[in-house]
Parts: C-alpha cells; structure tokens; sequence
C-alpha cells in the first residue's frame, strides 16, 4: 500500500514538472512574439512620420516657398533659379482677367546683360620704337608691384579699348580706364546721374547712419535680376507709342516685364508684340481698378512665375515699379544690376513733359517710380505705392534726369475721351470759357498743344529744341526719330511744319 503510493506521488510529481516545463516554454513564446509585434510596430511609425513630413515639403504653397527663399537670399543663400522653356498661358476665373507667360528659354539661362559683352580688359599696347617711353621700368619692379593688373573697363563709359605705355603711371598703384564725358569710375562704369545720386547719398548716410545704397565690385557672377513692374491702368487712356518707346529703351535691361492693366477686351497679343518672343515677360489683365492694387498684382505674379516658369524671386533681386508715362535711365538701371549689393528704396526725378518732349512743365522734374531690391518691398506689406513712400534718396538732380515722364502725350481726340472719363478728377480742368455750353473739344486742346497752355489753365508750359536740351528726350527715340515723330515735333505748332518743310 505505501508502496503504491509512493509510485502514485512520484507519477503525480512528473506529470506535474511536464505541465511546469510546457507552461514556461509557451509564457516565453508569447514574450519573444511579443517584442517582435513592438519593433515592427515602432519601424512602421517611424516610416510613417517620414512620409508625412515629406508630403508636407512636396506640398508647400509658392508662398511659403518663396518667404524661405527670400530668408535664404538675404542671409546669402544660393539662387536657385530654374527656366521652362515656351509661353503659358494661365487659367484664371472671369473676375481675375487674363494672364499671359512667357518664361526664359532654355538656351537664355545667361542674364542679357552678359559681363563679357559689357566689359573688357584693358590691354597695353606694344612700345614703338620711335615712341619710347619717358622712363623705364626694371621688370623686377613690374612683377612686384603688379604694374599691370587685369584691369576690367565698362564698354559704354570708356574711351578706347587699349592703352599706351605713356599712359600708365607707374607711381599709381591701381591705373585707372579712360572715362567718356559724364562717365565717372575707375573702370568708368558710373553714369553722370549715378556719381551724383552716391554724393547726395554720402551726406545722407553721414547724417542718418544708414546707407541707401551699398556698392560691390562688378563681376560676371553678381549680376542681379530686374524686375520692371508697369502699371499701366485703363488701356483706353494709354499712349501706345510711348509705352513701346518704354519697352524699347529698357528691353536690353530688365529681365521679366511684369504689366498689368485694367481693360474688359483681351489686350496681351498686343503686348507681345510689342516686347517680341525674346523677352520673359507675365502680362495680366483686370477686370476693373479694384483688382489692380500693386500689392494684389505683385503676389500674382509672384505665384505665376513660380507655378509657370519654376522661379523664386529672390531677396537680392531689384524690382522697379513704374507707369505707362515713365521712361528711365537705362544706364542707371545697368549700373544698379551690376554693382548693388543692397538697394534701399529709389525714387527717380524724372524731367516733366508735357504733351511731347517738346513742352516741359515750369515744375520742370517731378519725383515718380521707385525701385529698390526685393527684400525691402515686404517690409512694404507687398505695396509699392508705400515702397515709393519709404524712398529716402533719388536718382537724378535738377540738371541730370534720371528718366522723362510725359503727361497727356496723347492725340488730342483721346485726350479729350481722358478727361470726360472718371479720371478726370485727378487732372485740374480750365474751360474755354465761362458759357453755359462750354465744352474741351479736340479742336480746343489742338490750340494749347500748338501754344503751350496746360490744361489747368494757369501753367505755361517752356519750349524746349533737341539742338539746344542735353536731355531732350530719351535715346531710343532720337535713334528711332521716324517711329516716335509725334512724341518728338509739335505737329500743331506752325513754325515748326514751317521749318520741318524747309528742311525737306
């Protein structure tokens, strides 16, 4: 009996460590199986929170993208600047306008203004003979002191393209190019209204602490981008002949043309036409004023550039802004591509014409259009109205423009349709009279071209003659004086036709 039990105890005692054994080995199982569940479900997140953040970057708004690249310019990052090739239009809804693109071409990624076509290196021509140097200079002396460095001369501002061994000054550590009249610079790259506009801004920064403009030194990588941002307001009130003349002194000069304009009729195969298939250019037509704000015209071109052309308008760019009566300096312009680091908002003086470069106001400038570079227009809240307000110096004095401004040069016939439409309010009126029936006619504004009265009936407008006015009006329409007659000879003055016919 006691044996039996003892058999039965140690049966009850194996049976009892197998359940133990089986028990363990199943609680380990479950463990490993465990950990696996854990770590796959952590790699899963992990994959997860990386393919979320990015989808986020592909999905950036242009906004966004483009506020990070104006802190990348102006903390000096590197430009990305990417070209489509051809012209887009953009779809937009009836109440935004219209929009025409044209972005760079593929084989125009070089600015057009290319530092090899504007500048050389002035080369020292062979001695002759019989023209032998006052003195001589030891070799060992030339290699130490660098008496012949490359030496960089602007194409437009200088002389000739050499210079002569009797030229050089020896004593003078850096020689210097040989400048044309109102040319100013070592390398003769500063334009007459340009060393004023750095004198008159010498004083200023002496007395306010601040410099309106910071200079580098020209080279082919600092070139920077222009935007011209026209506002050119109703197209039935525009001068077609000078917004051409416009387009064609400065399309050697800004890099995108940016227009806008107010018109219910499509207009933008005009304009190309105008600005030819060579130009970058985003043309935008509204619907009515209200739509027009520059702040509102900024931002659109701003995301059509990046949405149709790939491009992000960078901080260091300069944006100019002006109007459909404005014509500026293209020497002026040039000189800021090539050698601003930072422009702090410009206004220009503009000579104040009247009806023709023929007539111009007793006021004799008026201060209009600003350009500055892009990273100071956010400071702005995007409107370049207030840009211009925010302008502390100028480009151009009393007796050297920095552009022309012409008022009501238009044929009498639109002049008149101008000031019976709503804008008339801003544009002092003078009758011909007193009568109850009196009325401007073409006839009546015909007489005040041929004589020189204002419209406001109180200004007499100065005469001024090509042969006799340094800046009568600008180059582009003197080369091309056929094209642009109208703006150029008063065709209701009798002594003018007169002497026009003798000439003939």
């Amino acid at each position: 009996m006691v044996r039996s039990t003892i058999q039965i105890q140690a049966a009850h005692s194996h049976i009892h460590s197998h359940i133990h054994t089986q028990t363990t080995g199943a609680g380990m199982g479950r463990l490993a199986i465990t950990k696996k569940l854990v770590l796959w479900t952590v790699l899963v997140l992990q994959v997860g929170f990386i393919g979320c953040i990015w989808l986020l970057q592909m999905g950036r708004s242009p906004d966004s993208q483009q506020q990070r690249s104006a802190l990348d310019g102006q903390m000096g990052g590197r430009v990305n600047f990417v070209t489509v090739g051809g012209a887009r239009k953009s779809k937009s809804s009836p109440t935004s306008g219209q929009t025409e693109t044209r972005c760079a071409q593929q084989q125009q990624q070089e600015n057009v203004n290319r530092y090899d076509r504007d500048f050389y290196q002035m080369k020292t021509e062979p001695q002759n003979e019989s023209h032998l140097p006052d003195y001589n200079v030891p070799a060992y002396v030339d290699a130490e002191m660098g008496l012949t460095p490359a030496l960089w001369c602007y194409r437009e501002g200088t002389i000739n393209e050499s210079l002569r061994p009797n030229d050089v000054d020896y004593l003078m550590t850096q020689p210097q190019c040989k400048c044309e009249s109102g040319w100013h610079g070592r390398d003769c790259g500063q334009p007459e209204i340009i060393w004023r506009a750095l004198m008159t801004s010498s004083r200023v920064s002496k007395r306010s602490g601040s410099i309106p403009l910071q200079l580098t030194v020209a080279s082919s990588t600092s070139l920077h981008r222009l935007f011209y941002m026209l506002e050119l307001g109703a197209w039935e009130h525009l001068s077609l002949e000078l917004l051409e003349l416009q387009i064609r002194a400065l399309i050697e000069v800004v890099d995108y043309f940016l227009i806008y304009y107010v018109s219910n009729a499509s207009k933008e195969r005009m304009l190309a036409s105008m600005l030819g298939e060579q130009t970058n250019y985003v043309l935008h037509r509204c619907a009515s004023e209200g739509e027009c704000s520059s702040a509102k015209a900024f931002s659109h071109f701003r995301r059509q550039l990046w949405q149709q052309c790939g491009m992000q308008m960078q901080a260091q760019d300069l944006l100019l802004h002006g109007d459909s009566g404005s014509v500026y300096a293209p020497a002026a312009l040039k000189f800021l591509k090539y050698y601003a680091k930072d422009v702090l908002p410009l206004t220009f003086r503009l000579k104040y014409n009247v009806y023709g470069f023929y007539w111009q106001h007793p006021k004799k400038t008026l201060l209009k259009g600003v350009i500055s570079s892009l990273g100071h227009l956010y400071s702005a809240q995007l409107d370049t109205h207030r840009l211009q307000r925010l302008a502390s110096s100028t480009l151009g004095d009393l007796n050297h423009y920095g552009g022309w401004n012409c008022e009501l040069c238009l044929p009498p016939e639109q002049i008149v349709l101008l000031l019976q439409s709503s804008n008339r309010q801003k544009l002092p009126v003078k009758l011909p009279n007193d009568t109850r029936n009196a009325h401007i006619d073409a006839a009546y504004v015909q007489l005040l071209i041929a004589n020189g009265g204002h419209i406001d009936g109180t200004s007499q407008l100065l005469r001024l003659r090509e042969q006799s006015e340094k800046y009568f009006a600008p180059e582009e329409a003197l080369t091309h004086s056929s094209q642009y007659g109208q703006l150029l000879v008063n065709l209701y003055d009798a002594d003018v036709l007169e002497d026009l016919q003798e000439e003939d």
